[in-house]
């Protein structure tokens, strides 16, 4: 159950009273107090963020930042207040590493000991595992690792507040789940801060993800530039070595993408600052990208040489986001018959629609089941394309984890019925092979039902055109049915989609895709999404390129089935965008809405 909102939970202006009796080493000016005008501008950001999010309700933040922009160091005193002020907390703060840890320990004992009467609480204990206060409130210091290991995190826990840090350079990301799953739902004081910088495509980045959609959790991205002291002063020696009056292309672009995003406009002091950190001190753009990042997007850079080309899939990004669409929910049920098929929201949606089927459209299926490609992919995707002589459109995409091989045979069943005149590439590694033999049974099935429906479910089944797989250096016929991604033709299909996407013979509709794209690298001769980056889409798009260029291209080719001409035919039959895939599955009893 989730708490109604409580507007008082957070006064932002006690927090600052209560700084205000802290002291602490900084960096670059020393001992300091952390009074307002102390703070930086980052730190002040942060808080205004969280006490925003709270104040309506919200009690999950998770922030994503630059390198030393001292969000961990407000955060420690939020930590503090926050056990101070309610009785009972039961917390956890939660370090990457062991160093981390005493670090924040020796903060957290800087900061109480410099506190007056009035804000003090009685300590009961405080050690390298825990603090205890005399209002009953506690915190344990843990310790995540940056390898994998089985450290049990938020185990036999039932936490109301959590701080954890530098998250993405934890090794074990079963440690954010564990987390997770002890964290308290109701409590009217719950608190819970995930802050880190990014480390490429890694689990952080699907947190992230999660966040930017959910309705309870807020993220909140810190750049380098709210930090008043990355400047390089105006009529100094360096100013004059890094600053020549203009901007370079890339430096034009996330100037303008901050101003856009942020409304926050860039001096010629912060980028002399950029320039002379870059080359004197990070001496690497990418990872300059990485630790400062402009905008949340140049932030997760991965580690690996990209597979797609960047310049092209920003261009393509924004193209892909000017693209109407529907949003479906596929509710998969015990039987085929009871599945239902309901438009509904953006976050509840697990099937989007860019394009209605035409009635003599050519259409290719690439399906990936969880786990097909990878130990990691652990969702469901079918990606339905639209064929020609001189190119592929995307018009439809299901994603989900929520689903059985035998459902998402169903899936597959269903759109191949809407889009007619279909061919499925099917990966049919592991869980693979359980969904072909569910579109056998269902074929078995319809040859046994002798009524209207029987014969419904055979004109999909009995008519759904299976990829032939051959191999390329074979003059043979084809010797098996669909596709087993291995280590080569893993590389022939992935180069094949590669080549499609970069020469704009393809046209992507899904954001998503493109996302899931950035997250494709080489590295240390694998090809993919690192870590538990995610590629499920990517991988069945490219399933269903593989079967445009060896089969459906060369059909289409000698009767000139382009772009142009399947245009001038959709006009000429004035087919109106209906919902086909509803109204195919009301005439078979099914509920569409």
């Amino acid at each position: 159950m989730i708490s109604e909102v409580h507007p008082k939970i957070f006064d932002i202006d006690k927090f600052w009273e209560f700084c205000a009796t802290l002291r602490i080493d900084t960096k670059e000016r020393g001992e300091i107090i952390l009074t307002q005008n102390n703070i930086t501008g980052t730190q002040r950001y942060m808080l205004e963020e969280i006490a925003e999010g709270l104040n309506r309700g919200i009690h999950t933040f998770v922030i994503l930042k630059g390198r030393q922009v001292m969000c961990t160091t407000i955060c420690l005193a939020l930590d503090l207040y926050w056990c101070f002020k309610y009785t009972g907390m039961s917390g956890s703060l939660v370090t990457q590493d062991e160093p981390t840890r005493d670090m924040v320990k020796e903060t957290l004992e800087m900061y109480m000991a410099g506190l007056p009467i009035k804000y003090k609480q009685p300590i009961k204990a405080h050690n390298r595992t825990q603090l205890i206060l005399g209002n009953r409130s506690r915190f344990a210091y843990q310790v995540a690792g940056t390898r994998k290991t089985k450290n049990g995190l938020g185990r036999s826990k039932g936490l109301t507040f959590l701080h954890a840090t530098e998250v993405a350079f934890w090794g074990d990301a079963d440690g954010i789940a564990s987390l997770e799953a002890s964290l308290a739902e109701s409590h009217p004081n719950r608190l819970f801060i995930w802050e880190t910088t990014a480390n490429g495509y890694n689990h952080f980045k699907d947190t992230w993800d999660d966040a930017k959609a959910a309705y309870t959790r807020k993220a909140i991205f810190i750049g380098w530039w709210r930090n008043e002291f990355y400047k390089v002063k105006k009529g100094t020696a360096l100013y004059d070595v890094y600053h020549d009056g203009r901007m370079t292309p890339s430096e034009r672009k996330w100037v303008r993408e901050i101003k856009q995003i942020y409304n926050f406009d860039i001096d010629d002091e912060q980028i002399a600052w950029w320039r002379w950190k870059m080359t004197e001190v990070i001496k690497d753009e990418q990872m300059m990208y990485q630790e400062f990042p402009p905008t949340e997007e140049y932030a997760f850079i991965a580690s690996g040489s990209n597979f797609f080309n960047s310049a092209r899939m920003s261009d393509d990004m924004k193209r892909a986001k000017k693209f109407e669409y529907h949003n479906f929910r596929f509710a998969l049920r015990d039987s085929f018959e009871m599945t239902e098929l309901d438009e509904c929201s953006e976050r509840m949606s697990n099937l989007k629609i860019w394009q209605f089927p035409a009635a003599g459209g050519h259409y290719v299926i690439g399906a990936d089941p969880a786990y097909g490609s990878s130990e990691w992919a652990d969702r469901f995707c079918v990606s339905v394309w639209r064929c020609y002589a001189d190119g592929m459109d995307q018009v439809a995409e299901f994603n989900t984890s929520e689903c059985s091989p035998y459902q998402f045979a169903w899936v597959i069943c269903y759109l191949a019925g809407a889009y007619k005149n279909t061919m499925l590439n099917l990966e049919i590694n592991g869980p693979g092979q359980a969904v072909y033999m569910e579109m056998e049974n269902l074929k078995r099935t319809a040859s046994q039902m002798s009524n209207g429906a029987g014969k419904g479910l055979m004109d999909v089944v009995g008519n759904i055109q299976n990829y032939l797989y051959k191999r390329i250096d074979s003059f043979g016929l084809p010797s098996a049915i669909h596709w087993k991604t291995t280590y080569d033709t893993k590389e022939r299909m992935m180069n094949f989609y590669k080549d499609c996407f970069e020469r704009g013979t393809s046209v992507i509709t899904s954001t998503a895709l493109i996302d899931e794209m950035c997250n494709v690298i080489r590295q240390d001769g694998s090809l993919g999404a690192p870590g538990r980056g995610k590629d499920d889409r990517v991988i069945a798009a490219a399933l269903a390129h593989i079967a445009w260029i060896d089969y459906i291209r060369m059909r289409l080719v000698p009767v000139g089935i382009t772009r142009a001409s399947s245009r001038r035919q959709d006009d000429a039959t004035n087919e109106n965008p209906v919902n086909n895939v509803a109204k195919y599955l009301k005439e078979r009893g099914i509920v569409a809405t």
